[in-house]
């Protein structure tokens, strides 16, 4: 039975990490797999044109040899097609939950365990997944923040958390996203922030014009 559990837990991470590629693929992030755990399991990266201030793709230049019309893909920005394209790169810790029961149909209940515990600067997110998988179809609900976040909802100075694999944030999710974890008066921990601010919060892996959100 153990064996079939951690089996089923390793489908379910792999089924979150190929739908998180999907999207940021979309959002024009190219997707590079960590193949050994080092706590880095994504890089991504994007175009970025110096000059325009913007994300670009390759200008593509069209010429014709021997008559015929050859395309030259160049590593200039596509708006301003004369400045040089920086390649940017972002660092995601991703993390996997199908959650278990409750007694609500529409809530299960997730944990999550970061292994970066600490800020590591602006380049380094966590991207957490709560995947209902009782549901017709899948359902994926992602979470992004950067390392620093964590402070919001959690201590980060305890030495438990810093050298052991027991600290887990437990969330109540339901069905359509929203989590119902209560925000805690006695620590200050702010939970509103996985609603407000993490839900689906890719543009936060854009910190080149995050001035202009």
């Amino acid at each position: 039975m153990k064996q079939i559990n951690e089996k089923k837990k390793q489908v379910i991470g792999l089924y979150g990490e190929m739908r998180l590629s999907m999207v940021l693929h979309e959002l024009g992030w190219q997707v590079h797999r960590a193949y050994i755990d080092e706590g880095i399991d994504f890089t991504i990266t994007k175009y970025y044109c110096p000059k325009c201030k913007k994300y670009s793709e390759q200008y593509i230049r069209y010429t014709t040899r021997k008559g015929k019309s050859v395309k030259c893909v160049t590593n200039l920005c596509e708006h301003c097609k004369t400045t040089e394209l920086d390649v940017v790169s972002r660092y995601l810790q991703v993390k996997t939950s199908e959650g278990v029961e409750t007694n609500k149909d529409n809530v299960r209940k997730f944990s999550f365990h970061p292994k970066i515990r600490y800020n590591m600067g602006k380049e380094v997110f966590y991207v957490w997944i709560a995947i209902f998988d009782n549901t017709e179809e899948k359902k994926c609900h992602f979470y992004i923040f950067n390392t620093k976040d964590v402070v919001k909802f959690d201590n980060i100075n305890l030495d438990t958390y810093q050298i052991t694999d027991n600290q887990k944030t437990e969330l109540p999710i339901r069905t359509d996203g929203v989590v119902l974890k209560k925000d805690a008066e006695s620590t200050g921990y702010d939970y509103s922030v996985f609603n407000t601010r993490f839900y689906n919060d890719f543009g936060a892996l854009e910190i080149e014009t995050l001035s202009k959100r």
